[in-house]
């Protein structure tokens, strides 16, 4: 009799360590979070672990989250931050979101990183490919380039900018894994956690203010980046990155609407703080 009720307390033990502590594991891992975007993806930021992802290899149109590639391919070239550059008439020209560039002006490649990824700048993004490339298209295959190098195999640029042109797009794992190598610039990853930042051109007659459009910057203290996008064909995109408690998270999502933007951003990066390892959410 004892023998058998020893047997049957062994057989209760197991069944606890096979089914019921797992079991809990997977509940809270299926507690998804709710995002209107189309596509997105939670991301481990010190492994590169898919935490959650939703059709995270759809290609579309990246807006100016191609922005980050431009500030990664300026600085993985080693373009002096302090190097004067003077606006171009084809930068000032360009419209959409802009840093307020005039032609002539000289600012130091610095302050346009900050103009190009606060405010997104387009004439930013322009004044800063023309220190390694005289066209816009010729500084995309530098772009391009680097893609390969990161194995970003679903994403092809053509502006450095991200206007919306036919066969520019990415996906939101490329931006996910992209942005894990951008914020391992210590240059970039303090950029995109500036919320305002003021540039005085180098000749000292003029000055600019800019602030961040990412508003989860003012949201939370552990957001520290990265950068919007927004163009009819993109809807409106989100990379952001947030830390707590040593752990790091990078969530994308794209198409969006510009009011549910920030709050999808804000679930996905919820989620990653609440899950524990990869979870089997890979739709």
């Amino acid at each position: 009799m004892e023998a058998c009720t020893i047997a049957k307390r062994i057989l209760l033990l197991v069944f606890v360590l096979a089914f019921v502590l797992p079991g809990a594991r997977t509940a809270r891992a299926a507690v998804l979070p709710f995002v209107t975007a189309p596509e997105a993806i939670v991301m481990d930021g010190w492994t590169g672990a898919v935490l959650y992802a939703k059709n995270a290899n759809r290609m579309r149109a990246p807006a100016s989250t191609v922005k980050i590639m431009t500030a990664l391919v300026i600085l993985r070239h080693q373009v002096p931050l302090g190097r004067v550059v003077t606006v171009s008439a084809t930068a000032a020209s360009y419209g959409g979101s802009s840093a307020g560039l005039y032609a002539g002006e000289r600012m130091t490649v610095w302050n346009l990183l900050h103009g190009m990824l606060l405010p997104s700048g387009n004439d930013a993004a322009i004044a800063l490919s023309q220190t390694l490339a005289p066209t816009p298209q010729q500084f995309a295959r530098l772009m391009n380039a680097q893609a390969v190098r990161l194995h970003l195999w679903h994403t092809h640029y053509l502006t450095p900018n991200g206007f919306d042109v036919p066969g520019q797009v990415t996906t939101a794992r490329d931006l996910a894994n992209l942005t894990r190598a951008a914020m391992q610039s210590l240059t970039f990853s303090v950029i995109v956690d500036t919320r305002t930042w003021t540039a005085r051109a180098s000749d000292g007659r003029g000055f600019h203010v800019w602030q961040s459009l990412n508003r989860l910057l003012w949201s939370s203290k552990n957001v520290d980046g990265v950068k919007t996008g927004t163009t009819p064909a993109a809807g409106a995109c989100l990379v952001s990155s947030a830390r707590k408690g040593g752990r790091w998270v990078i969530a994308v999502n794209m198409g969006s609407t510009s009011t549910a933007r920030f709050s999808d951003g804000a679930s996905l990066l919820d989620y990653g703080f609440e899950v524990d390892g990869v979870s089997p959410s890979t739709a």
